[in-house]
């Protein structure tokens, strides 16, 4: 199932929120316009405000287990799984998680790289959202899905606080609801 959505806020908040957000030309490497989203984060009440207009969007998914990639996702995903009363799997970069973890690669726009989820974190019939602070090109959230999907957990949607349109990343994602907080 997949779900063809705009912005999901009204356009009052919509806009107050992208006027928030900063871009920083040539970052991470040259030819990037980075959306950052930390001058959003450090507004009183913001995030209140983002959990709270993606709460109702996401809560009829049913959602057992939250994945957040590391690592600005951790931030909506702990949020969101408070609210929810779900799981918190860490996606993270190599090396950052103790014990038996299992690895997958994933390609970006400007990188390649691995990740690692603590090994049984995600079981059969585990229903999961994918979560991340920018949707680009869908490399990491596609690759995160893929591996819920080898454990044999259902991806139940995916949800972002902004998604980048013009690359096109909910392409990637075809079998669950893309949820976007802002679009541009």
């Amino acid at each position: 199932m997949r779900e063809a959505s705009g912005p999901l806020l009204n356009p009052e908040l919509d806009r107050s929120l992208r006027d928030l957000l900063r871009e920083v030309p040539h970052f991470p490497i040259e030819g990037i316009l980075f959306k950052d989203l930390a001058p959003l984060l450090a507004q009183r009440g913001a995030l209140t405000e983002a959990v709270s207009a993606l709460e109702p969007l996401i809560a009829p998914l049913d959602v057992e287990a939250i994945l957040a990639i590391d690592a600005r996702g951790f931030i909506l995903g702990a949020a969101m799984a408070d609210r929810l009363r779900a799981g918190l799997v860490m996606v993270r970069k190599p090396g950052k998680l103790p014990g038996e973890v299992q690895s997958f690669d994933y390609t970006c726009e400007y990188c390649t790289g691995r990740l690692e989820i603590t090994t049984g974190a995600v079981t059969p019939n585990l229903r999961c959202l994918v979560i991340d602070d920018l949707l680009a090109t869908g490399g990491t959230a596609r690759a995160t899905a893929d591996f819920i999907i080898s454990q044999r957990g259902i991806v139940v949607g995916f949800a972002f606080m902004l998604e980048i349109g013009v690359l096109k990343g909910r392409d990637q994602l075809v079998e669950a609801p893309v949820i976007s907080l802002i679009r541009c």
